[in-house]
């Protein structure tokens, strides 16, 4: 059976735009506990920031820049992880599989913003889901068809694909974007936030980690 993710309609978002920096963020509001809280994956001191993401979701791209801002401001004390939606069965499956051969390949950094862009400012709605789009579109950053097609699906493709499956059905991810912050809270789509208001409260949820840290 297909799998039904969540891609939340605009105005959701928006229904909390009034929100200003000064206004607390409120659990059950717009974040809520992770239940039970994950294990994270980095150093004693960090707060470890994981972002589910489709390259084909509008609300994923609309986001996207506040977040590059975000990060662009170099947080203090946190890892930053991308992980795309990979469930199989659901209509993000082939991206998430485009997501790791371009990490395979190398290319990660030069192809992102390249791709939510083909999408949706240039109307290339056919890389959602279409293989032979997406080697084209691969060889426009110097990759040889046969060299994605070899990667495509590869052995470290597919453990990728089904580690980020593991990862996403540990923290009941059903929508994106969904962010989590230090394995104990999930935010973004479906919190009744704007979109730079998201981000805004994944550094509330980060502070208040960092505030949680034993001091030395």
């Amino acid at each position: 059976m297909k799998s039904r993710w969540l891609i939340l309609p605009f105005f959701f978002l928006l229904s909390g735009a009034a929100f200003a920096d000064t206004t607390a963020f409120q659990a059950g509001v717009n974040y809520e506990a992770v239940t039970p809280a994950q294990p994270t994956d980095v150093k004693p001191g960090q707060v470890e920031v994981i972002e589910f993401f489709w390259y084909g979701c509008p609300h994923c791209f609309a986001v996207e820049p506040y977040l590059e801002a975000w990060l662009k401001s170099h947080p203090k004390g946190v890892t930053f992880k991308r992980i795309p939606a990979a469930m199989k069965g659901s209509e993000f499956y082939t991206d998430a599989q485009a997501y790791f051969t371009a990490e395979v390949l190398g290319i990660t950094d030069k192809i992102h913003e390249p791709f939510f862009n083909a999408i949706h400012l240039d109307g290339k709605g056919e890389l959602r889901d279409d293989v032979d789009a997406l080697r084209t579109f691969f060889g426009t950053f110097g990759v040889a068809p046969k060299d994605f097609d070899a990667t495509w699906n590869s052995f470290a493709v597919q453990t990728r694909m089904s580690q980020a499956a593991q990862i996403a059905d540990r923290y009941g991810v059903n929508g994106v974007p969904t962010i989590i912050v230090n394995g104990k809270w999930k935010t973004g789509a479906g919190y009744q936030m704007s979109y730079p208001d998201i981000v805004k409260c994944v550094q509330f949820l980060v502070e208040k980690e960092k505030a949680a840290q034993p001091k030395h």
